[in-house]
C-alpha cells in the first residue's frame, strides 16, 4: 500500500509547477511522514510582475489645526466624510480648561484621501501639524497571494491523497499535513485581508482645537468665595456642637471653682 501512495505523488508532482509549488518527499522509507521543500518564483519574475500590476500603497496622515468654532467644524467634518463615502473609526473630547479638542480618526476610500485632507484643510483657521506616509506593499501583496495559491493547491493534492490512503497510519500522517497547511492559509488569508483593507481605505488622525475665553471672571469667582465661605462657617458651626458635652463640662468646672474660690474669700 505505501508503495502505491508513494507512486501517487511522485506522478502528482512531477505534473506539477516547481516554481509555484512545493514538493514533498518522505521522511524515511519506512515512514508515511512528508517534509516541505519550497520553490519560489525568480526574484525577476517577482520583479516583472509587480511592475505590470497596480501598485498597492498605502496612505496614512496627521492633520491638526485651530478652529474659530470647533462645534461647526465638527459636523462639517463628518458632512464632509460621509459625502466620501467614509466614516469615523473613532473619536473623543478633551477639555484642557483654555481650550476644547476633538481628536477623531477618519477612513476614506484611498481615491478620495487627498479630497478629504483638502477639504477639511478650508474649516482650519490655522494648520498647525500636517503629514503623509505611503508605505508601498506591492511586493508583499504578491508574495502572500503567490504563497497563497501555492498552499490552496497543495491542500487540493493532500486532499486527492487522502483518498487513496487505507491504512490508518497513512491517513493520519495526511491528514496532519492537511492541518498543518489549512492554518497556513487561515494566517495568509488574515493577511492578505488586512493588507487589501489598508489599501482600500486610507486613514486620518484629525486633531483640531478652539481656544475657550481666558478672562479672570471676578463675579463668578466672588461668588464661589462667598459661598465657600459660607460652607466652612456651617463646617465650624457642626464641630462645635459635636463638642458640646466638652463644653458643658468645662462650664461646670469653671462655676464650682468660681464659688469655691468666693467661699474661701467670706470666711
Amino acid at each position: 500500500m505505501k508503495t502505491n501512495l508513494l507512486l501517487i505523488l511522485f506522478v502528482l508532482f512531477l505534473s506539477c509547477d516547481t516554481r509555484k509549488a512545493a514538493k514533498f518527499v518522505p521522511d524515511n522509507e519506512a515512514s508515511m511522514g512528508f517534509k516541505e521543500v519550497a520553490f519560489d518564483a525568480s526574484a525577476s519574475e517577482q520583479a516583472e510582475q509587480i511592475v505590470s500590476i497596480e501598485r498597492k500603497l498605502i496612505r496614512n496622515g496627521q492633520l491638526e489645526f485651530k478652529t474659530k468654532d470647533i462645534k461647526k467644524a465638527k459636523v462639517e467634518i463628518e458632512k464632509i466624510s460621509k459625502e466620501l463615502n467614509g466614516y469615523i473609526s473613532g473619536e473623543n473630547e478633551n477639555n484642557y480648561g483654555d481650550r476644547l479638542q476633538y481628536n477623531q480618526t477618519i477612513r476614506v476610500p484611498a481615491d478620495q484621501f487627498d479630497n478629504l485632507i483638502k477639504q477639511i484643510e478650508v474649516l482650519a483657521d490655522k494648520v498647525e501639524n500636517k503629514g503623509i506616509n505611503t508605505q508601498d506593499v506591492t511586493e508583499e501583496f504578491i508574495d502572500v497571494e503567490a504563497r497563497l495559491k501555492t498552499k490552496k493547491e497543495l491542500e487540493s493534492r493532500y486532499s486527492e491523497i487522502l483518498k487513496q490512503a487505507k491504512t490508518v497510519a497513512d491517513i493520519l500522517a495526511i491528514e496532519s499535513q492537511i492541518a498543518d497547511v489549512r492554518s497556513e492559509i487561515e494566517s495568509m488569508t488574515g493577511r492578505l485581508n488586512y493588507l487589501k483593507n489598508q489599501v482600500s481605505f486610507s486613514t486620518l488622525n484629525l486633531s483640531y482645537y478652539q481656544t475657550i475665553g481666558t478672562d479672570f471672571g471676578f463675579a463668578s469667582k466672588l461668588v464661589e468665595s462667598l459661598k465657600g465661605g459660607w460652607d466652612n462657617l456651617l463646617t465650624f458651626l457642626i464641630f462645635l456642637i459635636n463638642l458640646w458635652p466638652f463644653v458643658i463640662g468645662i462650664v461646670v468646672v469653671v462655676i464650682w471653682w468660681l464659688r469655691r474660690r468666693k467661699a474661701k474669700r467670706a470666711s
